[in-house]
């Protein structure tokens, strides 16, 4: 039925949690205003607002004053009658009171017929106990008699429930409880009590239970899924104990997770799946039995669960998703990190299916709007935007795993008050964040602006010593660092930054010299990217970027823009530099010149560039980008090239 102007969103309402903290609260949600209360177990509610994450339609994110991490994974995604997401819920047994992104499975539709229980179930449990220690516990259960009795197989290994050691079962009588519960009282042990709600999500029964222990003290969140022995390949969005939001493609080979971290780091990891024994339950399967970090994962219906196994590594861990059926979205959606030749660093939002963006600076300012395919060139994408007012758009991007390179009309740096041009950027989501991986040699092109000059910057640097030491060529002359005169060489301490993926750098004999800087990984190379600004009088916009040293030189096609505002079509030749390109203004002008090698003391993966006329330039590129930038001269300072190779 269409919802009208008087028909209130029918997933509006109230849900009961059940939450990974090992409590269970209420939630209520008003689609209609956007808004949220998440009341606890002691009475205490959080309320805020909720809206749609456009690079990812069907989740919605939580405002919360408990959020203070650089990202925020507490989301949520809806079903008929149920709710699954991460909220920002107490840690267990903190005091003073922390707060964490943890998994939550709230319902509003339970089964309330005793005989609608029977069913063979598999279990996973985490639980939370003082001194932050957690556990992790599968089994598979059955509950039968029309509702009256359940069965649980208690073993260290995980047995089917026809199968359990007699030792190891145990049986509890099941009556009716208050509120939607049913309670298990142990045959054998009739202190011993299960209380549990078994709610009815995507028309299957999932059994769920948690709460707090006085004696010992423990906090648990039991899910239980129907045994089932088909295994179908799905797709499931949800999050994990550890903060992270995002996806989980299972299938009969493999897991593979990507996911947002709190730290706002973006990341893929594939983990095997293990097959099934006869002594096992078939709808149980092991994730990466062999590694360090093994888990093991259920699915059927709506949900698919992963929990931690009972070694140091994982015990505690689970990751509750729920099961889009839909088509899969674009795998390229997301944020990205941008780097940009105006001295800025912003964080770009792409929606590939729906064509929409969002370029949002360091200040919160956004510009958003869609985009298009050029049906010029196919691959290139072309920004819409009310910042550009000249005869041609040559704002666009190109794209490549995790990375986007392109054009975007940012303001024009030192220029006061504001104005935009279209200049190039480079931006990334697989930033590195191990210290050791930043080690190798690189060729850093940059640039300085001020309000009434440009210089460029060319050099040659090296990091080492597990990613501890930077050195870097400061001399007038282009030499590969290990020729570079020992007088010129700077060396700087690399140290962790402000964010888990950047970097900071200091001159050992001068501190005031410092830096920041990240590390993307672009095809199969690191690539160094730094943006920012200098306070010193003149206020001066930097931006760098430094391409792995190699030793050959290939032929490469490539497409992207210039700090001209052109965008263009690049060929380079052993010997040869082609541009065909287009600026603002409509012209289109093709740019030639010849590469020659830096000599037997300069960078191998460099290369000067002599145009026709007073121009100079220096090129360097690694296996997915090509960059070029003009010389100290004054006809050439502070003019950069970036583009993606095909």
């Amino acid at each position: 039925m269409a919802k009208t102007a008087n028909t209130a969103d029918a997933r509006n309402g109230t849900y009961r949690v059940y939450a990974a903290n090992g409590t269970q609260q209420q939630l209520a949600v008003d689609f209609d205003a956007g808004s949220y209360t998440m009341t606890d177990n002691l009475g205490q509610a959080e309320s805020g607002a909720f809206a749609e994450d456009f690079t990812e339609p069907g989740t919605y994110v939580f405002a919360s004053s408990r959020i203070t991490t650089p990202a925020n994974t507490s989301r949520f995604r809806v079903t008929t009658d149920a709710i699954v997401g991460a909220f920002p819920f107490q840690v267990a047994y903190s005091n003073p009171a922390a707060y964490a992104a943890q998994p939550f499975v709230a319902a509003r539709d339970f089964v309330a017929t005793a005989a609608q229980l029977d069913g063979t179930y598999n279990r996973f449990s985490v639980t939370r106990s003082p001194g932050s220690v957690s556990d992790s516990t599968i089994l598979a259960m059955r509950l039968s008699g029309s509702g009256t009795v359940l069965e649980i197989c208690n073993d260290n290994i995980v047995y089917r429930i026809d199968l359990c050691p007699a030792a190891s079962k145990r049986t509890y009588a099941v009556a009716a409880g208050i509120d939607s519960t049913w309670v298990g009282t142990n045959v054998a042990n009739p202190g011993e009590v299960a209380n549990f709600r078994v709610a009815r999500i995507g028309g299957q029964n999932v059994y769920l239970a948690g709460g707090v222990n006085a004696s010992p003290a423990v906090q648990f969140l039991r899910i239980g899924l129907p045994e089932s022995s088909s295994w179908p390949t799905t797709r499931g969005l949800g999050a994990s104990t550890e903060g992270s939001w995002g996806s989980n493609l299972i299938d009969a080979a493999n897991s593979v997770r990507t996911a947002t971290n709190p730290d706002s780091s973006y990341g893929s990891l594939t983990l095997p799946v293990g097959g099934t024994f006869s002594s096992q339950p078939a709808g149980i399967r092991s994730l990466n039995a062999t590694g360090t970090r093994r888990y093991f994962v259920m699915q059927n219906g709506p949900l698919s669960i992963v929990v931690g196994s009972r070694n140091p590594n994982t015990q505690g861990y689970i990751q509750i998703n729920l099961i889009d059926t839909g088509a899969a979205p674009d795998a390229r959606n997301g944020r990205y990190k941008v780097y940009a030749t105006n001295g800025s660093r912003q964080t770009l939002a792409l929606n590939l299916d729906s064509k929409r963006y969002e370029m949002t600076d360091g200040a919160g300012t956004t510009d958003a709007g869609s985009f298009a395919e050029d049906p010029a060139e196919a691959g290139s994408f072309v920004f819409g935007s009310s910042r550009i007012t000249s005869s041609t758009n040559t704002a666009r991007f190109r794209l490549a795993k995790d990375t986007v390179v392109g054009a975007f009309p940012f303001a024009v740096a030192q220029v006061t008050p504001a104005s935009y041009g279209v200049r190039p950027f480079v931006a990334s989501r697989a930033l590195t964040k191990t210290q050791a991986d930043l080690d190798g040699t690189y060729n850093r092109l940059g640039i300085n602006v001020t309000a009434t000059a440009a210089d460029s910057t060319i050099t040659q640097f090296q990091i080492t010593n597990g990613g501890t030491t930077l050195y870097l060529c400061n001399d007038n002359t282009i030499y590969r660092i290990d020729n570079c005169p020992a007088a010129s060489v700077r060396t700087y301490s690399v140290t962790a930054g402000a964010t888990v993926d950047t970097w900071q750098i200091t001159n050992v004999a001068n501190p005031l010299d410092n830096g920041g800087f990240a590390m993307a990984r672009i095809g199969d190379d690191n690539v160094y990217l730094s943006a920012g600004y200098l306070p010193s009088a003149p206020t001066t916009s930097v931006f760098r970027i430094g391409l792995p040293e190699r030793v050959t030189w290939p032929a490469t096609a490539s497409r992207g823009g210039a700090t001209n505002g052109s965008w263009g079509v690049v060929a380079v030749g052993t010997s040869s530099y082609a541009r065909t390109q287009v600026l603002p203004n409509g012209t289109t002008a093709s740019r030639n010149a010849t590469l020659a090698p830096m000599g037997s003391f300069g960078p191998y993966g460099m290369r000067s560039a002599s145009f026709s006329g007073p121009e100079f330039h220096f090129a360097t590129q690694s296996g997915k980008l090509f960059a070029m930038v003009g010389s100290r001269a004054p006809a050439t300072a502070g003019t950069l090239e970036i583009d993606l190779i095909d």
